[in-house]
């Protein structure tokens, strides 16, 4: 787990966040809210070994939600997108939008199974953003 904790707290260093200890030990699921994250995190296992999965949240930059494994091998998982394609042709633009919101809902459906669903405690803007980018609103 030395591993998991080093590439997590060297992730967001720059915001003086890590996982505590007590977390660590008890492999508990959970959810930091600080300067302006929010980062969902569970413990897992599988075929690799043991891992830790998070999906981290900011306002100003991109999702991110990664699987560290206690080799410290990562793998990324889907995000929910912030930006879609877009064409001057009508039809294929619809199409465009269209397989955007599809796809970011689906990321969403899997992220509440995953337990990093809203819970209202999470930054407004953060809500916000999630809400835009999965559910087509009329202008």
């Amino acid at each position: 787990m030395e591993e998991i904790e080093s590439q997590f707290k060297e992730t967001f260093s720059h915001w003086n966040i890590s996982l505590p200890p007590e977390v660590i030990a008890s492999r508990r699921r959970g959810k930091i809210v600080k300067s302006g994250w929010v980062i969902w995190y569970l413990f897992g296992s599988d075929e690799r070994g043991e891992y830790l999965d998070y999906y981290a949240s900011h306002r100003l930059t991109t999702d991110r939600h990664v699987r560290v494994y206690v080799n410290g091998n990562e793998e990324r998982l889907p995000t929910i997108q912030s930006m879609r394609m877009v064409s001057h042709d009508p039809e294929e633009d619809a199409r465009l939008e269209a397989d955007y919101f599809a796809r970011n809902q689906k990321v969403a459906r899997m992220l509440e199974e995953k337990g990093f669903g809203m819970a209202g405690d999470e930054p407004t803007l953060t809500q916000v953003n999630r809400y835009l980018h999965t559910e087509k609103t009329d202008e």
